[in-house]
């Protein structure tokens, strides 16, 4: 269920209607949980700076591009990766012409604004090695849906979200070949993914093993002591694990390591990868393209 964004949660000090209307337009918004919370953040962040800059409580109307361009070279000052600073100024991007749309501003500070510019690398994820590693340390527990879950994550390029949402019923097993189904994915989207051999055998196996408790549970795959799994708790999973082995990992960069495997077994079938990861976009596939930092630092070594 999606959060609400209020005035109390961004600021405790600011008194604003505007603020209020503002938030409770943005609260409809078909956002994911993850991008609420760091919605929420990043205003929080930017009308805290606001007021400590300037000195006076925030309104809309009182805001200029050049608080705006202030606020960006505050984050740089601070060191923050581009990626964190671009999602910081498209939020704000969001926030502003929400109220433009509301009719409380008559020009939107952010526009023009520009992006921190980043070099383009591929997303780390892991090696293979380091795959090896953790999946061996899960093995050695001998926890077959823990296994089971970082399996589907990087082996067939799950998000949390997706892994936690299967039902027994989104399961479709058969000797040579396997599918899930993942509905109420990101973007509301609703997709078929494949599974290989290995996966098709332990989603048999975690069927069998836990039956009881699926059936109990609503028919969901995935089950913890409490319940049904949520995304917090597949973050935790992962880095249990990750902890043990030493290798610092989450569910994004499995995802990350099957995307970056499935190019290099299939060259330029951007097509395929971006249907298994669900994007909608090619160019989001297509930054699997691009090199790693650490296949530029072994080129640059060799040289």
């Amino acid at each position: 269920m999606n959060l609400i964004l209020s005035p109390q949660k961004i600021s405790k000090c600011i008194q604003s209607k505007d603020l209020e209307t503002v938030l409770q337009s943005l609260s409809q918004r078909d956002f994911s949980d993850n991008t609420f919370i760091a919605l929420s953040n990043d205003l929080k962040d930017f009308l805290s700076w606001y007021e400590s800059m300037n000195g006076e409580s925030f309104e809309f109307q009182r805001v200029i591009p050049r608080d705006i361009i202030e606020y960006r070279t505050s984050c740089q000052n601070k060191e923050l990766l581009p990626a964190t600073i671009n999602r910081r100024l498209t939020h704000l991007r969001i926030f502003f012409k929400t109220a433009l749309k509301q009719k409380i501003l008559q020009n939107d500070p952010t526009d023009g604004i520009r992006s921190i510019p980043q070099q383009s690398l591929s997303p780390k994820g892991l090696s293979s090695q380091e795959s090896r590693k953790l999946i061996k340390e899960v093995e050695l527990i001998g926890n077959i849906r823990d296994l089971c879950m970082i399996e589907l994550m990087l082996s067939a390029g799950l998000r949390a979200s997706e892994v936690v949402s299967i039902e027994k019923r989104h399961v479709d097993l058969s000797e040579r070949k396997g599918t899930l189904l993942i509905q109420n994915t990101k973007g509301n989207k609703t997709r078929t993914v494949p599974l290989n051999n290995r996966l098709r055998s332990l989603v048999r196996q975690h069927l069998e093993f836990y039956e009881n408790q699926i059936q109990k549970n609503e028919g969901f795959l995935f089950i913890g002591q409490r319940g049904i799994l949520t995304v917090l708790a597949t973050n935790k999973i992962v880095e249990k694990y990750s902890k043990k082995v030493g290798i610092p990992c989450s569910p994004h960069k499995l995802r990350h390591s099957f995307a970056y495997r499935y190019l290099q077994a299939n060259p330029n079938d951007m097509v395929g990868l971006a249907q298994i990861l669900g994007h909608s976009n090619i160019n989001t596939t297509a930054i699997y393209t691009q090199h790693r930092i650490e296949d530029l630092q072994e080129a640059v070594e060799r040289t």
